[in-house]
């Protein structure tokens, strides 16, 4: 008779786990939406001050912004890369002398994809909770630039130090992107901007980590990078 309460006991759990996970997995996935973005990401333009300056605008279909974090997944190391280029963003050139502005880059991080459509809507619901419409952009307002030769020119490539405001949901820190640049032509720049940043830093808690989950842990920081085009504006 005991074993038989100790067995209804379990079952009882058991039956109390399996709806609880199925209710997460609700509420995760109808709280997540589908990712799209509500509008086009849209940035405060640079306005060159160098008299000879060119200022040059993000091609956002040439683009991509890049988060890279490792995690243990079923037991096994894991990294994990999310991606987007729903981009804006611009930056000015000075030749002589030696001159570069960078504006604001936002990104809209409502539209970052990873490899697995649950972690992406977890994302989006309890870590980033971009797809609440006050967080769906996040954005990076530069403060200083080191670096800068004191002439460019074409085919040249710049090694910048690039700091400022990098703003993810209602969380601003002072961040510093290395960021190199290339100039491909009087028409054409490239670059790539990385950074390493924490979650503490961004006041972020990944949430069902451990214990009984999947994902047994992951790593405390995280590289953000963004890979960029840029043509002269008209």
């Amino acid at each position: 008779m005991r074993g038989k309460k100790v067995l209804k006991i379990i079952l009882g759990l058991v039956a109390l786990v399996v709806v609880a996970g199925l209710g997460f997995f609700a509420y995760v996935w109808f709280t997540g939406g589908t990712g799209e973005p509500s509008q086009e990401a849209q940035a405060l333009a640079v306005e060159p001050q160098g008299v000879e300056s060119v200022a040059y605008d993000v091609v956002r279909d040439e683009s991509e912004a890049r988060f890279v974090i490792d995690e243990v997944l079923r037991g096994q190391p894991n990294t994990v890369v999310g991606t987007t280029d729903q981009i804006a963003g611009s930056v000015a050139i000075q030749r002589r002398p030696g001159e570069v502005e960078i504006g604001e880059f936002v990104i809209n991080v409502r539209t970052i994809r990873t490899d697995d459509e649950v972690r992406d809507r977890t994302i989006r619901t309890l870590i980033l909770e971009s797809s609440r419409d006050e967080f769906e952009f996040s954005s990076f307002r530069p403060t200083s630039i080191t670096g800068v030769p004191e002439t460019i020119a074409e085919g040249d490539t710049l090694e910048l130090a690039v700091t400022g405001d990098l703003t993810v949901r209602d969380v601003t820190t002072e961040t510093t992107f290395d960021m190199s640049i290339r100039v491909d032509s009087a028409e054409r720049i490239s670059g790539l901007a990385t950074t390493t940043v924490t979650w503490a830093e961004l006041d972020i808690t990944i949430p069902y980590v451990g214990g009984n989950s999947i994902v047994a842990s992951v790593a405390d920081s995280l590289d953000l990078e963004l890979e960029f085009v840029a043509r002269r504006r008209e």
